[in-house]
């Protein structure tokens, strides 16, 4: 028996295990040339692998090549399996190892074997014939061109050996792929006309019936859960609003006629017109044309043409309408005096012509027989509506009954009075309310208040003072809407200052009850402030030791401070929280005091007017005068400032209008306004806007003035207003000093 270069006999190869039955003998050599050529130690199995060929009994079983031929030209490549092979077959121990597999049976890859026989080549040995496990097929075909595998790291974007055509056109064949919900929130409501909303109501009608209805299981447990709730939402549609233009038409008397026999074959349901149906014109037809006026069965019944035109006029529709008629009529005369009292029609600021006339221009007037002769005792301007103005009429002086009007007069009809109410005392003194604009208080010569709803045409009177909480009979000559603190919620009282000297505060509550804030005594003594004159010596008892409480305004600032104005000329500083004395006092006038006002811009400054003929400015804290204003030896009724001009004042002296200007003079007046002279002014105030200026008379007439050729606002009224007065004071350089200390704590 011949051994093997390795030294192992045959009988030690075939003792690891008998070889399959049909396999075949596999020759793998190696040329001796190609031995010489390799290394002594190869890095890669797979470049000595293509110089190996395997014969089967003179036949070539070589394996096709598992590589592409650009692995070769890559830079980068990565390790194999078989360069692991290649790295881990040193020794005849491997070879050995191999050749036990083999022979035992165990079943391994060609290229296991091909390594194993290719090692051993290199060890030296000739052509070796091992006993494959592997039965290879035999084929007498001849050999076929060698076909390419694909690289297993990458494809070749084209082949070479074939010829690519552009094809004339191209399909693409859109499909589509499948919905992805990724978030759903399912609809909770359910359209009441649709058959999903029907299906709704159904099932909620049915939870009530077997919950609280009459199929409901009395032994149900009332417990939380979690139930969905079902929401419900009708359908809307949003329609923009339609434009709107004025348009005449002209309709004779023949189309008056068609429509209303158009107006016979409809019948009203419920507010509205609609077509009679087949029943109704049986029943018109058979029992005659229907009339909106009854029947009358006795001819004495019958109402005159007079008597049906006064039920016609009662009616509150038909007022209605002829109230608005009323207006539509008057903007014919007033449209352009209304445009300018709105301020749609204002003077050029940059007209060639344009001068500082400080004149006045008549726009229209507030009068009617029904209140003619009657003195206007007050008026005032709605805080939320503008164009509204409350006036309060006396009693006339040639009448035994002294009764009283109160008139609403609005801008948009200047002829016609849009609301009057009737009471059985003259009205002395009335004010809107801030908070609810529909209620006016109204004090009353007879010492009564009322607070009235003035949205209906017919007297409502909401509040009414009675005697045993309010125990006076003097009249109120003002009565004022005052913001409490914070220790009533802010909400509204109304104060009020009468003849006897008391100030009470009423509460607008249920009960409606009135407190005594002050009472006012008479001076005793030296006061500071203006001189008094000195008169002769009387001995007559005054019929009261208090006096009349003329004048009451609050600071605009400090809101537990006001001032009370009497008869004696006399300013009493109090406190809401000091009842019944006063803080301090200071004369202002010799004589009644019958107006006081702040100025809009800076609260330190205000004005008095009085009978002394004069009207004099005055500083919070400095007992002396600043400036002192006359023209004539005349009660000075009223006086105002402009709310948009600190330095214009405007008075009323008998039947002129002064306008002063103390930036500019203080000795006499910029502008005189003479109206006619048996008309005696009483009051005097400016609007909201600072545009027009109101005037009333003891003839009972409202005078509307447009302001014209005024001078432009200045940029800081506050120092246009203290620089003025300083130039005033400038003779008084004691007062001066007073006023300069004060002026920076105004700034």
């Amino acid at each position: 028996m011949r051994q093997n270069d390795s030294g192992e006999s045959p009988q030690r190869l075939h003792s690891r295990g008998p070889s399959a039955t049909g396999s075949s003998r596999i020759k793998i050599s190696t040329s001796e040339k190609f031995r010489k050529a390799i290394p002594k130690h190869p890095t890669s199995i797979l470049h000595r692998r293509q110089t190996m060929k395997v014969t089967d009994n003179g036949d070539d079983v070589t394996p096709k090549l598992l590589f592409h031929n650009e692995y070769s030209a890559m830079e980068d490549k990565q390790l194999t399996v078989f360069d692991t092979l290649g790295g881990s077959l040193n020794g005849s121990n491997t070879f050995l190892n191999v050749v036990s597999s083999v022979v035992g049976g165990l079943r391994i890859s060609t290229s296991n074997v091909v390594s194993a026989s290719h090692h051993m080549a290199l060890l030296g040995g000739d052509d070796i014939h091992v006993d494959s496990l592997l039965a290879t097929q035999r084929t007498d075909e001849p050999d076929l061109e060698e076909e390419r595998a694909p690289s297993q790291f990458h494809l070749p974007r084209c082949d070479s050996d074939i010829l690519y055509v552009k094809p004339d056109k191209v399909t693409i064949i859109l499909k589509e792929t499948e919905t992805f919900f990724i978030f759903e929130m399912p609809q909770l409501t359910e359209d009441q006309r649709t058959p999903e909303g029907a299906a709704v109501l159904a099932e909620n009608e049915r939870y009530k019936y077997i919950t609280v209805g009459a199929g409901s299981n009395r032994k149900l447990a009332d417990a939380e859960t979690q139930t969905p709730q079902v929401h419900t939402k009708p359908r809307g549609t949003y329609l923009g609003r339609n434009m709107r233009r004025n348009q005449g038409t002209f309709v004779s008397n023949w189309e008056m006629s068609d429509t209303y026999q158009s107006l016979e074959t409809m019948e009203e349901v419920n507010g509205l017109l609609y077509p009679r149906s087949a029943k109704s014109k049986k029943r018109v037809e058979h029992q005659g044309v229907s009339h909106k006026f009854p029947k009358v069965e006795n001819q004495a019944d019958v109402l005159s043409i007079d008597d049906q035109l006064h039920c016609i006029y009662l009616k509150p529709s038909f007022r209605e309408a002829t109230h608005v008629m009323l207006r539509i009529l008057a903007s014919n005369l007033y449209i352009t005096a209304q445009k300018r009292f709105t301020g749609l029609i204002k003077q050029d600021p940059y007209a060639m012509n344009l001068e500082f006339t400080y004149s006045l221009d008549l726009l229209w007037t507030f009068s009617s027989v029904m209140v003619q002769g009657r003195p206007v005792t007050c008026f005032c301007w709605s805080y939320e509506n503008p164009n509204v103005l409350a006036v309060g009429y006396g009693a006339l002086k040639s009448s035994e009954v002294k009764d009283g009007i109160l008139v609403l007069w609005c801008a948009k009809n200047p002829s016609y009075p849009g609301r009057n109410y009737f009471f059985d005392s003259p009205i002395s003194s009335l004010d809107w309310s801030k908070e609810k604009p529909n209620l006016l208080a109204t004090g009353f010569y007879d010492g009564t208040v009322r607070v009235i709803d003035v949205t209906g045409k017919e007297t409502m009177v909401v509040q009414q003072s009675q005697r045993k909480t309010s125990p006076t009979y003097e009249p109120h000559w003002q009565v004022q809407w005052w913001s409490g603190d914070d220790h009533f919620d802010q909400q509204e009282f109304i104060y009020t200052s009468n003849q006897d000297g008391r100030v009470f505060c009423y509460r607008t509550g249920e009960d409606f009850i009135c407190m005594e804030v002050m009472k006012v005594a008479r001076i005793e003594g030296k006061i500071e402030g203006v001189k008094k004159t000195v008169h002769g010596i009387f001995y007559d008892v005054p019929i009261s030791r208090n006096p009349g409480a003329l004048v009451l305004r609050k600071h605009p600032t400090l809101n537990s401070i006001y001032f009370v104005g009497t008869d004696e000329g006399c300013v009493h500083r109090c406190s809401t929280n000091y009842l019944h004395q006063h803080i301090d006092s200071f004369l202002a006038h010799d004589g009644p005091i019958y107006s006081m006002e702040f100025s809009p811009y800076c609260p330190k400054i205000f004005l008095t007017a009085g009978a002394d003929w004069c009207t004099r400015i005055w500083a919070d804290g400095i007992m002396e005068p600043l400036i002192t204003l006359s023209t004539k030896m005349a009660w000075v009724r009223s006086a105002t400032w402009c709310p948009t001009n600190s330095t214009i004042i405007a008075t009323i002296v008998n039947n002129e209008i002064c306008i002063w200007d103390i930036k500019r003079k203080t000795y006499k007046p910029t502008s005189i306004t003479i109206l006619p002279k048996e008309s005696t002014l009483l009051l005097l105030e400016f609007t909201k806007n600072g545009n027009q200026l109101v005037a009333a008379d003891s003839r009972g007439t409202i005078y509307i003035y447009n302001l014209e050729g005024m001078p432009f606002p200045p940029f800081d009224q506050v120092q246009v207003l203290m620089s003025s007065i300083e130039k005033a004071l400038i003779t008084k350089p004691t007062l001066l000093k007073k006023l300069k200390k004060l002026s920076v704590a105004c700034m």
